[in-house]
């Protein structure tokens, strides 16, 4: 079947819709773009709302998923791009341009830009604006783990053998456990095969998603799990015994996400790309995205990170001076086929 806009919004039931779920564009300005899915989206909504109020007629529709999956759907469409937006991460981004399905942003339009803290824009690599960022550590069950890992090197501890869950490196997580993997035992970051065997000495459990790896732990399936700390931070806050920590060496490690514009979006919504991305960095909505439950990391200059966000959040000035990222471009290239060879070695 051909994908077009109205059959990926229509077949997709789990979209967070605001305004009429109806789709009527003749009728109405409407954003159609790729979110988290689950309540990261929050902010996105809340944004969308300004922009709404701001834009009377103009409404949001937000679809999860992963970005690998919305890039296929996106050239599948062929020129009728199900999306005119969406949030993604610095790999993701390299993967589209590549795929030249981005269109660049003009952050001349996007005022609020210009108060972003100086170590985020180039995750963004001249197409996408850095809204907040996400870190990589390992969530676990404190019911089953007494002395959580605080470095990668431990998970290979003899500890955690067949009792860890890793996912797949089609999501952006698993792609970046397998180079934070190579660099912890002195490999370039982009030593996928040397990383993947180092995984099969865990006997990992495979999760196909985040919040799927997420809903591993809370079902005992697994007990513990590389995982972003906002998947950790929303377990924990439906009150489950689910820990967290910022795994160093390398580290702590965080992810940027990113507002894309993508191509073949209809005339007259670039306009509100630019707007709805600087409402995203305004005060209120970074605010609003770093406090409970999500305690997305805010890269606007002068948000303040609240005191129970540090068990997520590097906060301390030693975790803030050592936050670090991945060399992304270099491996995320590999993607494809290092999902291939991820899933030859681990399907069940």
């Amino acid at each position: 079947m051909r994908l077009t806009r109205r059959s990926v919004v229509g077949g997709l039931a789990a979209a967070t819709t605001l305004a009429s779920p109806t789709i009527l564009r003749a009728a109405t300005r409407e954003l159609v773009m790729t979110g988290y899915g689950n309540d990261s989206d929050a902010p996105l909504i809340a944004a969308g709302e300004e922009l709404s109020r701001r834009n009377p007629g103009v409404s949001l529709t937000i679809i999860g998923g992963l970005s690998a999956e919305a890039l296929a759907q996106i050239k599948a469409a062929r020129g009728n791009s199900p999306y005119d937006l969406g949030v993604m991460g610095s790999p993701a981004i390299v993967n589209a341009m590549a795929e030249e399905v981005l269109v660049p942003l003009d952050f001349s339009q996007i005022p609020n830009a210009a108060n972003v803290i100086e170590k985020f824009p180039g995750y963004g690599y001249d197409v996408g604006q850095p809204i907040w960022f996400e870190g990589i550590g390992v969530a676990y069950d404190t019911t089953r783990i007494d002395t959580p890992p605080t470095t990668w090197e431990e998970l290979w501890s003899g500890d955690f053998n067949g009792r860890i869950g890793m996912c797949r490196p089609q999501s952006n997580l698993g792609l970046g456990v397998l180079a934070a993997t190579a660099e912890a035992f002195g490999m370039p970051q982009d030593d996928m095969t040397f990383a993947l065997e180092k995984w099969s000495e865990l006997d990992p459990l495979i999760g196909r998603s985040p919040p799927l790896l997420q809903q591993m732990i809370e079902r005992g399936e697994v007990d513990l799990a590389p995982l972003w700390h906002v998947n950790s931070a929303l377990a924990a806050s439906s009150g489950l015994p689910i820990g967290y920590t910022k795994l160093t060496g390398p580290g702590p490690l965080m992810l940027p996400t990113n507002i894309v514009q993508f191509i073949n979006t209809p005339d007259g919504t670039a306009d509100l790309v630019h707007e709805f991305t600087d409402i995203l960095l305004s005060p209120e909505i970074q605010s609003m995205a770093n406090s409970a439950p999500i305690y997305f990391g805010t890269v606007v200059e002068g948000v303040e990170t609240p005191e129970e966000a540090a068990p997520y959040v590097p906060s301390t000035p030693e975790e803030l001076a050592t936050t670090t990222s991945l060399e992304w471009p270099s491996f995320a290239p590999l993607r494809g086929e290092t999902v291939e060879t991820f899933d030859r070695m681990f399907a069940a």
